[in-house]
């Protein structure tokens, strides 16, 4: 612990004088926490000048406490339990007494990011309940603005009025196609060589985000989208191109589920994968401590993946 002080006593000094006291011997000490004997002596008198009584008793072969060392060095150790206690109290009450945390989505836990970043949040702080909610993304702003989810992961980046965000990881995007398609066994596809084929999407969410994407590429080529909408989920919409039915556009996360008969193929624009960024929003005012360590960890995991915030 550092930086607490009362009076002109330092915690990280008494903290050196109970390390003396129990091995006898400011040496040892010195090994122990990995700085100079000098250094250590100059705290245990420092606590002695300010004290102004003598806490050991010198010897070559080590320290003893005297009679008034036994009574402070006894005091500061309980204060050092007690200290302790109410910090552990306090952790609990972080992860414990406030341990929900309530992920809105628009994406698959299968791979990618969100996975990551949940399940080392899993194992870092196993006794927080973890509820998810996955619909349209207008109703999971709704809920975040009225504090009934805690942080929403979706693609793109919301506008501010929604909350604090950040941006997590930019993920590759694939084409989903039948593995008796005649692009199946290509390693990359681009989108000329798929603006003449029929696409399916779910009208459930992503399918609305997913339509757009596609009409705004396919009309950047100066076509006409084929997109047929069906009343299916994410795994009735991978069915239908495993049927032969059409192809589809998934982001790289989708890709940890296997599907009967289909593969994703990565698409390439101008000699580069081509990405799209998913974000964490939330609401700044939200003080749930569950909340912030989980923010803690995805700017950990945003960090390591150079993700600009």
């Amino acid at each position: 612990m550092s930086g607490l002080s009362y009076g002109h006593l330092d915690f990280c000094d008494l903290e050196v004088l109970l390390l003396v006291s129990e091995l006898g011997s400011i040496r040892k000490a010195s090994r122990d926490l990995g700085i100079g004997q000098s250094s250590v002596t100059r705290r245990v008198q420092k606590i002695e000048d300010a004290l102004g009584v003598s806490l050991f008793e010198r010897s070559t072969t080590g320290v003893r406490l005297t009679n008034a060392g036994w009574g402070f060095v006894g005091n500061v150790r309980t204060l050092a339990s007690n200290l302790k206690a109410a910090a552990e109290t306090a952790e609990a009450a972080g992860i414990g007494g406030n341990g929900q945390l309530r992920i809105g989505l628009i994406a698959s836990l299968s791979r990618g990011s969100l996975r990551k970043i949940v399940s080392g949040f899993v194992n870092r702080y196993p006794d927080v309940e973890i509820t998810f909610t996955e619909s349209r993304r207008g109703e999971l702003m709704t809920l975040l603005s009225h504090r009934m989810l805690d942080v929403v992961f979706a693609a793109g980046k919301p506008p501010s009025e929604h909350g604090d965000m950040l941006l997590t990881v930019e993920e590759g995007l694939y084409f989903a196609v039948s593995r008796h398609h005649h692009l199946a066994e290509k390693q990359h596809v681009s989108w000329a060589e798929v603006e003449e084929m029929e696409f399916v999407v779910s009208t459930e969410e992503p399918g609305p985000e997913i339509k757009d994407y596609i009409l705004r590429k396919i009309s950047n080529l100066g076509r006409q989208a084929k997109i047929r909408q069906h009343r299916l989920d994410r795994e009735g919409i991978m069915n239908l191109v495993g049927l032969g039915l059409g192809v589809s556009l998934v982001a790289e996360h989708w890709c940890g589920v296997r599907y009967p008969n289909v593969k994703f193929i990565p698409i390439m624009g101008n000699q580069t994968a081509e990405r799209i960024p998913f974000s964490l929003t939330w609401r700044p005012e939200n003080d749930n401590p569950a909340l912030r360590r989980f923010l803690s960890l995805a700017r950990e995991h945003a960090k390591a993946k150079a993700v600009p915030s």
